[in-house]
């Protein structure tokens, strides 16, 4: 397949370093009221990510989370995949390195290679995979699940949640500042060079440590604001908030290639690429509307002041060939970003959600 001469899938856990990684220590499931054991594996890698398995006793059927690659490690989902065991007996991530241990002679890693990395894990949980899009994740689950549909290998399920398909749409005060800032100004105030030391020295990276002054100031507005996340880092209701607190999994940030998230900008933001049909991938016009065989679902949160409600829902009119009895849109009540995928309201609202659109997608389609 064209894929593998862009994005080859190696076998094993080889790659980046462990120092590039966070373990996500799932052991065990609650389920029926006692403890299932978890199998935790490391099966395929990348340049970029590591395809992190997780198998369980839950129903015969494969899902692959797609993290954001957006500053905090792909660890942050660890509630979510918690969930997900319940309901599959396989859940997979797409596991991010932090850029400053990834050594510079992997070469680059930019809007293209996230989706075709993203595209290659879904292919490697083979046919009738389930895909779940978080937050900037939504983006190249959207767009590998669109070029993988061309193939004939398009997943059976899409679950998209809290994502910038059209920023515009409903934009918020960041969004904002990415369309209308230009990218010149963004790479000389934002982005700088791994120094000599680490692997990936000379690397030109969007820091960690402005990924915590960014969140920093999001959740002192938060505050101000009287939003659900100062609440939710001290009520942590998490899976684990002793282990893995909520705090930790948000302030435990990462380098991001610079390249990545300029080029994530300019076509996320600035040239709306996706609401406008103008998104190429590897230089293939990705056509949305190839995507006739997947469920859609897509869910945004009422208070969401990062992906606002109206950004996600867009993924509708794009998929234009999805059947409309194959299509489920949530919104959900009085709820903020984070609960999208972790905490109470993930599991009461959005993972339900999440559940009904695979069993449907293999009722009417597997």
């Amino acid at each position: 397949m064209w894929l593998d001469a862009f994005a080859p899938l190696h076998d094993g856990p080889a790659g980046a370093a462990a120092s590039a990684f966070r373990p996500f220590g799932i052991r065990s499931v609650a389920m029926g009221g006692r403890r299932v054991p978890v199998v935790e594996d490391v099966p395929a890698h990348l340049s970029f990510a590591r395809l992190r398995r997780f198998r369980g006793a839950g129903p015969d059927r494969s899902v692959l989370v797609v993290a954001p690659l957006a500053g905090s490690f792909p660890v942050l989902m660890r509630d979510l995949v918690v969930g997900l065991l319940r309901h599959a007996a396989c859940v997979a991530v797409t596991e991010w390195p932090d850029a400053r241990h990834v050594p510079a002679a992997l070469g680059r890693f930019g809007f293209d290679e996230n989706c075709l990395e993203v595209a290659q894990m879904t292919r490697a949980l083979g046919p009738g995979a389930h895909v779940v899009g978080v937050c900037q994740g939504v983006i190249p689950a959207l767009a590998a699940s669109a070029l993988l549909a061309e193939e004939g290998v398009a997943p059976l399920s899409l679950a998209l949640l809290g994502g910038p398909v059209d920023p515009l749409r409903a934009p918020t005060r960041v969004d904002r500042i990415l369309a209308e800032r230009p990218l010149s100004d963004l790479a000389a105030g934002l982005t700088d060079t791994v120094p000599a030391g680490f692997p990936g020295a000379g690397r030109r990276v969007l820091p960690r440590r402005r990924q915590m002054q960014t969140f920093g100031f999001y959740l002192w507005r938060q505050a101000l604001s009287g939003g659900e996340l100062p609440i939710k880092l001290i009520a942590d209701d998490g899976e684990d908030p002793f282990s893995y607190p909520l705090a930790r999994l948000c302030w435990d940030m990462m380098d991001i290639p610079a390249e990545f998230f300029l080029e994530t900008v300019e076509r996320v933001f600035k040239a709306r690429a996706l609401p406008s049909g103008t998104l190429e991938v590897a230089g293939r016009r990705v056509r949305f509307d190839a995507l006739v065989r997947t469920a859609l679902l897509t869910a945004e949160a009422e208070k969401d002041d990062i992906a606002a409600p109206g950004q996600t829902v867009a993924a509708h009119d794009l998929c234009r060939a999805v059947p409309h009895d194959l299509r489920r849109r949530l919104l959900v009540p009085a709820a903020g970003h984070f609960s999208l995928f972790h905490g109470g309201r993930m599991r009461e609202t959005v993972l339900p959600g999440c559940v009904r659109l695979m069993e449907m997608a293999e009722h009417r389609l597997g």
